[in-house]
């Protein structure tokens, strides 16, 4: 039997468009700011696999019903970039291994290390943060914990991270000791994460908009990296300062480059580390 086509979907106008943007901004707090093209692309996909050809129609999803919320998610997935790999930022890596190599060393040894990788995509950050740590850790303090937390918008970002399995194209930048050390490879020619590194990281789904909320604290060091472009200027503030609380005394954030623009606050120092936007908490 011949399968019967559907129609493609009318031209998104200018005004739909505006009005659905705003409405994402509305409810998952974010902006959008890829090419149109791009927008309407992945928007006419969604319409195509819902069987809509007109924008109206698809539009009106958007009420308070637990499917518009279904939509959202599914629409906030497509529309975000989840751009990731392992090792990506070395310098900022690079200084986290030092903080976590003072904190071992030097003075008391506290009880346990956590960290945090907000708007962590598929893991990688994460898990190369993990694998930093652990190598750390086992050196000079083989009995101290540590536990890593990563929290993304995305559901199908926090599957994979869950997951712990990576393409072989994907661990390409990972250096071969941590490799051989922290990777195992599956049949299949992927690679795994160790069950020594699953075993202490975990994934959450979560909105930074929402992060006031969020019951994770105490943090030795937290990275927000690259996210905060989705958030208004005003709001990105406002969220590294919820960052800040949700961070021990003496911790360390790590931001994206130029991410703490017009940001002040008084428990935070500035860390001279060269190409990497850091800050220690001074303060309570």
């Amino acid at each position: 039997m011949n399968s019967i086509a559907l129609p493609s979907p009318r031209p998104i106008q200018g005004g739909q468009l505006h009005a659905l943007m705003l409405k994402l901004r509305h409810h998952a707090g974010i902006r959008i700011e890829s090419p149109r093209q791009i927008i309407e692309e992945h928007i006419e996909a969604r319409m195509s696999l819902l069987g809509m050809t007109d924008i109206n129609e698809y539009l009106a999803l958007f009420d308070q019903s637990i499917s518009a919320r279904a939509e959202w998610l599914a629409l906030v997935d497509l529309l975000t970039v989840k751009e990731t790999r392992f090792f990506r930022q070395p310098d900022a890596l690079e200084c986290a291994a030092e903080y976590v190599h003072e904190l071992v060393t030097a003075g008391p040894t506290p009880r346990e290390i956590a960290f945090w990788s907000a708007g962590c995509a598929t893991g990688q950050e994460l898990y190369s943060m993990a694998m930093v740590v652990e190598q750390i850790i086992a050196e000079h303090q083989p009995l101290l914990q540590w536990h890593g937390i990563g929290t993304d918008i995305s559901f199908s970002a926090i599957h994979q991270a869950q997951s712990g399995r990576f393409e072989e194209s994907a661990v390409v930048s990972v250096p071969d000791g941590y490799r051989e050390s922290y990777m195992q490879r599956a049949d299949d020619g992927s690679w795994d994460i160790s069950s020594d590194i699953k075993a202490r990281t975990h994934f959450f789904h979560s909105n930074l908009m929402h992060v006031n909320s969020t019951p994770f604290a105490d943090f030795n060091i937290i990275f927000c990296q690259n996210v905060l472009i989705y958030f208004e200027r005003q709001k990105q503030r406002w969220i590294i300062d919820q960052l800040v609380n949700r961070l021990k005394a003496g911790g360390l954030l790590i931001l994206g480059a130029g991410e703490d623009v017009q940001w002040l606050n008084s428990s935070m120092r500035r860390l001279s580390w060269p190409g990497v936007c850091a800050y220690t908490k001074t303060g309570g």
